[in-house]
């Protein structure tokens, strides 16, 4: 009976030694990062849904129907921009735990795999203690001679003992914590699948909502109208954006060398100018750039097309808000090298950031109305040396 009481201690040592070996958790700094990130997304989050209902609110609250159509037409930029934000937080947060899910069961497979190495490690430990007799760890107690030795023997056991009490204690806690692991990668599938069906209602919502757009068209004629009947204020006003976007192109260096050719036309399929560059409105406004708009072949409405880089470049400028009726809107800036540069306005949203590298054809936007518009459309420019320029010439 002694024999088999010592032996089962000193096997639940060793089993907890072995155990040892298994790869720890994450550090607490990396899941407190990790945490940090999630949850700033999720707050990303709930702060554009806020906005979605301050818009909708808004748009009840207005009396006459005629006050509603306007605002809805006004607003709904704002509101296919801020889904837009949504679905692109809700796709990092997907990342996010895809990627925090993967590495747990990762290491969860290799804790499994090591523990069942150090179980076979164990059982030849066993046999050779077994064969080992006397020389054993089991021998130094049941070996002595006598009862003095016995003693002797019995209190280097106790400290072994001890020692092998606070492994098991150690034991104990990494089995903790892998269980820990495991409900918080339930958790995190849990939140994934959650984030997957908001992303797909949103999807949908934004389905419909550029739906409702299709059938409008720049008016031009409106923005005539507009501008002639606040000639003063729009002229102020658009020497104050224009002041605002030299100061911008003031600070964009130009890198390399133009070699792009001819470029590509920004928005596949839709070819009609509904204004030229150069003078217009009975000679009154100065347009600095192409506008593209209307509809395609098939009838098409223009709204949320996807809008190409013109030819390869860096992304020097983006501006992703805007105040209603004026200026650019949300727009970009790519340069080309050699001083040519490309601005892309009145865009309901961007597909790339500050300071990517794109290439020719690639999507960098979709067309909208924001800033002084009167239906969606892109306005198109090419600029050297931050003056702009007529465009056809690098367009065909």
């Amino acid at each position: 009976m002694q024999k088999q009481r010592i032996l089962s201690f000193l096997l639940a040592g060793m089993l907890a030694f072995s155990l040892l070996g298994v790869s720890g958790a994450a550090t607490d700094d990396d899941a407190g990062e990790y945490k940090e990130e999630l949850d700033a997304l999720s707050s990303r989050y709930d702060e554009l849904e806020a906005q979605q209902k301050a818009i909708t609110e808004q748009i009840n609250k207005t009396k006459s129907e005629k006050d509603k159509y306007l605002l809805q037409k006004k607003e709904l930029d704002n509101q296919i921009y801020s889904v837009r934000q949504q679905i692109g937080v809700l796709s990092d947060k997907i990342t996010l735990l895809e990627g925090h899910i993967a590495e747990k069961e990762d290491e969860l497979q290799q804790q499994n795999e090591e523990i069942e190495e150090n179980y076979e490690l164990l059982k030849k430990r066993l046999r050779v203690m077994y064969k080992a007799g006397n020389a054993s760890v089991l021998g130094l107690v049941l070996g002595a001679e006598d009862f003095s030795e016995f003693l002797t023997r019995g209190q280097v056991a106790s400290r072994v003992a001890k020692h092998d009490q606070e492994l098991i204690e150690e034991m104990r806690r990494k089995v903790a914590e892998i269980e820990e692991t495991k409900a918080a990668i339930e958790a995190d599938k849990s939140d994934l699948e959650g984030s997957k069906s908001q992303q797909a209602a949103k999807q949908t919502q934004l389905a419909g909502q550029i739906a409702d757009t299709q059938d409008q068209i720049q008016d031009i004629t409106a923005l005539e109208q507009d501008y002639l009947a606040n000639k003063a204020a729009i002229d102020k006003q658009m020497k104050e954006v224009q002041a605002e976007v030299d100061a911008i192109y003031s600070k964009i260096k130009s890198v390399g060398e133009y070699e792009g050719g001819i470029m590509l036309w920004p928005v596949e399929g839709y070819q009609t100018v509904t204004s030229d560059y150069g003078w217009r409105f009975g000679g009154t406004d100065f347009h600095t750039g192409i506008d593209i708009a209307r509809l395609n072949a098939r009838g098409e409405g223009i709204y949320g097309k996807p809008i190409r880089a013109a030819s390869d470049g860096t992304v020097v400028f983006t501006q992703t808000t805007y105040t209603y009726g004026r200026g650019y809107g949300i727009y970009l800036i790519i340069d080309h090298g050699g001083g040519i540069s490309t601005l892309y306005g009145h865009t309901c949203g961007l597909n790339v950031r500050l300071g990517d590298k794109v290439k020719r054809g690639q999507t960098i936007a979709f067309v909208g109305s924001t800033g002084w518009s009167t239906g969606p459309h892109l306005h198109f420019e090419v600029r050297v040396n931050g003056a702009y320029t007529n465009p056809w010439p690098y367009l065909r």
